[in-house]
Order: structure tokens, then C-alpha cells, then sequence
């Protein structure tokens, strides 16, 4: 099994516009794939977005490359399905930006539902990746059955199950981005 990488964010903090960018500063050392792959149904919701990230571990885990997986997942998602107990360690890499960036974004690729609840998922991604028991009911409740969030729920750091890395993309270029992932990614190679 090669080393897997998560990158995340909330819409408009440029998982997507990246991916080309990132694939060939990679090089073929790596598989780049967008969450998304596996197509979105109409009706997308959280359990959805649980069991596709469980599908996306089991996925990983048997690649024999180094894999970067990009789109919109959460950390404590991630840590709470049942396959990452095989991971040997979890490198995750939030992507944010300024809220009237991630607006002027999502508008100028004709996103359909941009609002306040755009910025509020934004926020709350922002504060769980710094602090897991940052209102866990947003994901809880209503969860895939299959969760298993007792695996960190009492944790006040996420230092003992994952690596994270924030790059604020405010004002960046989606080669800026592309690089700055490259380069965390590189940086966690070197340790």
C-alpha cells in the first residue's frame, strides 16, 4: 500500500481547479483522484459523502502508488470509517479561503446555491480541523451507521491520528495552490 494524501475544503478553496495542476507537478509517482469520480447522485448528503469516503479508503488502500485524493471530505469522517484503521497514518490537507474570495469564486463559476450556509460549512470545516470537539453533532448526527467516531471523539488534538496542513488560498493562483500542495506533500516525504 503506497502513502495516502487528503486534500479538502470547502467549495471554492480550490480542490478542483488544482487537480490538473497538481497531476503534473506530481508526476507519475502518483495517482491524483477527485472524490467525485465516482459520480455525485442528486440527492448527495452526508451519509452519502460517509460511505463514498469508505469506498475511497478501501479504493486507496490497495493502490500500489502513492494516492492524493481531492474534493470535499472531512477529517473526522475520514478517521471514523471503518477501513482507516489500515491506514498507517492519515496526511490531510485543509484548503480555506477568505469568505469573500470563496463568494467572488463560487459566482464566477455559476455555482447554484451559494449563501450564507456556503460560508457556516466553511467556518465549522475551518474550526474541526483545529479542534475535534468542535460541534461534532454537525457530523453525528444523522451519520452512515457504520461510523465509528469513538475512534477520536473524546480527543482534544488530532496529533495522534493524522497530520494536518491549512493553506490559506486567498489570493493565490491555482499554480500557487497546485505548488503549495506539492510542497507539503513533498515535506511529509522527507520525514
Amino acid at each position: 500500500m503506497g502513502t495516502v494524501y487528503f486534500v479538502a475544503g470547502a467549495s471554492g478553496s480550490g480542490k478542483s481547479a488544482i487537480i490538473k495542476n497538481l497531476k503534473g507537478l506530481l508526476g507519475t509517482n502518483y495517482n491524483v483522484f477527485d472524490f467525485d469520480d465516482v459520480g455525485v447522485p442528486k440527492n448527495a448528503d452526508k451519509r452519502w459523502r460517509q460511505q463514498t469516503t469508505e469506498q475511497w479508503i478501501k479504493k486507496l488502500l490497495q493502490e500500489k502508488k502513492k494516492s492524493v485524493l481531492l474534493e470535499q471530505m472531512v477529517l473526522g469522517e475520514i478517521l471514523a470509517c471503518p477501513s482507516a484503521s489500515n491506514l498507517i497514518t492519515v496526511h490531510f490537507c485543509l484548503l480555506d479561503v477568505s469568505d469573500k474570495e470563496r463568494i467572488q469564486r463560487l459566482k464566477k463559476r455559476n455555482t447554484h446555491g451559494i449563501d450564507q450556509h456556503s460560508l457556516n460549512w466553511a467556518a465549522w470545516l475551518r474550526m474541526h480541523h483545529e479542534d475535534p470537539q468542535w460541534q461534532q453533532h454537525i457530523i453525528k448526527n444523522d451519520s452512515w451507521h457504520n461510523m465509528q467516531f469513538d475512534r477520536w471523539e473524546k480527543l482534544d488534538t488530532w496529533n495522534s491520528l493524522a497530520s494536518i496542513k491549512i493553506i490559506d488560498t486567498t489570493g493565490l493562483s491555482i499554480q500557487q495552490v497546485a505548488s503549495q500542495v506539492r510542497n507539503w506533500i513533498e515535506s511529509v516525504e522527507e520525514l
